[in-house]
């Protein structure tokens, strides 16, 4: 049985007295994302499971440092340089090339 996309939520949770926040979710993209974090940063992220449904987890809490949750109100402007445009530029040029070559 699948679980409905409503079913499958993210809560933040912190509070002024503390310096770690908890993640609770039962999204199973959100928990793979934050097990990568747990496995490549175990001083820093933290998970156990909350819940299993027929054997299988359904959601988790993870603990982490609150200086890593933000809140953005634009996109990220990325600041790059000439040089790295210009060599931004010439690979999107040679991946079209080699797409347009693909075809023909």
């Amino acid at each position: 049985m699948a679980f409905l996309k409503i079913e499958q939520e993210t809560l933040i949770s912190f509070n002024a007295g503390e310096d770690t926040a908890e993640l609770y979710t039962a999204d199973p993209v959100m928990i793979r994302k934050m097990d990568k974090l747990v496995s490549e940063n175990p001083e820093q992220f933290k998970g156990e499971v909350h819940s299993r449904y027929q054997g299988k987890v359904y959601a988790m809490n993870y603990i982490l440092p609150k200086r890593f949750i933000s809140i953005r109100t634009k996109d990220i402007v990325r600041n790059t340089t000439e040089k790295q445009r210009e060599r931004a530029r010439e690979q999107l040029i040679k991946y079209h090339a080699l797409r347009h070559a693909e075809f023909n």
